[in-house]
């Protein structure tokens, strides 16, 4: 296994271990998605909002300077494929440790704003005739 790919697992076991104890999460319905090939469907799957499903999609970079919108677009298209309407990327940030509940506590998380909405308005947003 390559070192990138040995961070991403990292990132995305922590992840999940972090997500399963502060959810309470005993029957570990999240878990690490298995690879599917072009039609993806995120890192970790089993959470939900609403009821609904929700993709994550783990990143463990050194920087994130210029990846923000490759990886906002890589959540989107896998969200896609699992039929999820919630989505987000979850990164590494840099100098934060992955050990501790408080240390996740504090990594970032991105999604995009009608995400945002969709959360909020319990998923039903007005005036979304695109």
């Amino acid at each position: 296994m390559s070192r990138q790919k040995a961070k991403g697992t990292l990132l995305e076991s922590k992840v999940v271990n972090y997500l399963r104890a502060r959810l309470g999460d005993s029957e570990q319905t999240i878990h690490r998605e298995v690879l599917h090939g072009t039609k993806d469907q995120g890192d970790i799957t089993g959470l939900r909002i609403h009821g609904q499903p929700v993709v994550l999609e783990c990143k463990n970079y050194s920087t994130y300077a210029g990846r923000l919108k490759e990886w906002m677009q890589e959540g989107r298209t896998e969200a896609g494929n699992a039929d999820a309407p919630y989505w987000f990327v979850v990164f590494k940030q840099k100098g934060l440790g992955l050990n501790t509940l408080s240390s996740m506590d504090n990594q970032p998380v991105l999604t995009d704003l009608k995400t945002l909405a969709l959360i909020a308005g319990h998923g039903i947003i007005e005036g979304d005739e695109e």
